[in-house]
Order: C-alpha cells, then structure tokens, then sequence
C-alpha cells in the first residue's frame, strides 16, 4: 500500500451538501459542498475537500488544528479580538486548537484541509 496520496482538487464525484449548524451561523444560509475526506491515524487526521456559499457563522477549532488551502473564492476571517484577515483563491492559512472567530464567505470558495483532531488547546 502507498504512502503517497494525491489530494484532487476539483473531484468528479458528487459532494455532499449540506447547511451550515444554525447555532453556529450568523448571516446567509449557505450551502455547503463536502467530499469524502481521507481519514488517517483512526480517524485523528482527516484530509479533503469542501466549499461554500456566502455566509457568515462562528468558528470555533476546539482541540482541532486546520490547515487550508484556498482553491477558489474569497473569505475574511476574524479571529476574537484581532483583526480580519482576507484570503483569495491560492492562499494558505491554518488555525490552530483553541482558535475562535467568524468566517465569512465573501465570494463562493472551495478548499482543500487538514485537520488534525484529539489536540491539546493552549492554556
């Protein structure tokens, strides 16, 4: 079995959709696009490939590290009590465990990301 895997970019399959958890959304009512992820480590790591629609809702990496590459779109992110930062289609950024703010979907996105799960939040 090989260890080298190829994250597809644009997959042919259909995604799953879906809305966003209304506890946790703000504005909109985006649709969201998930393709099956790869789960490595008993589930631990999860690698894939997901996108949405305008909206805004909380986000909230709770034991959680994500990493992101922006295929398409466009997002602002502001972390609680820092100011926004806005990303583009080609960007990369993560959000490591213990990370809470709102994402905004400005312009439909898709990404790729890494999630790592079972992590200790800072103190």
């Amino acid at each position: 079995m090989s260890r080298l895997n190829t994250v597809v970019q644009h997959p042919a399959d259909a995604p799953e959709e879906g809305y966003i958890n209304p506890a946790i959304l703000l504005a909109g009512n985006p649709l969201l696009q998930k393709w099956a992820p790869d789960c490595i480590a008993d589930d631990k790591i999860k690698v894939g490939v997901m996108g949405g629609e305008p909206g805004t809702n909380r986000s909230i990496k709770d034991g959680v590290f994500e990493f992101c590459y922006l295929i398409e779109g466009v997002i602002k992110l502001t972390e609680d009590g820092c100011e926004p930062k806005l990303y583009h289609a080609g960007d990369t950024f993560y959000m490591e465990p213990g990370y809470k703010g709102q994402w905004r979907t400005i312009e439909t996105y898709k990404k790729v990301y890494v999630c790592v799960y079972g992590l200790d939040n800072p103190q």
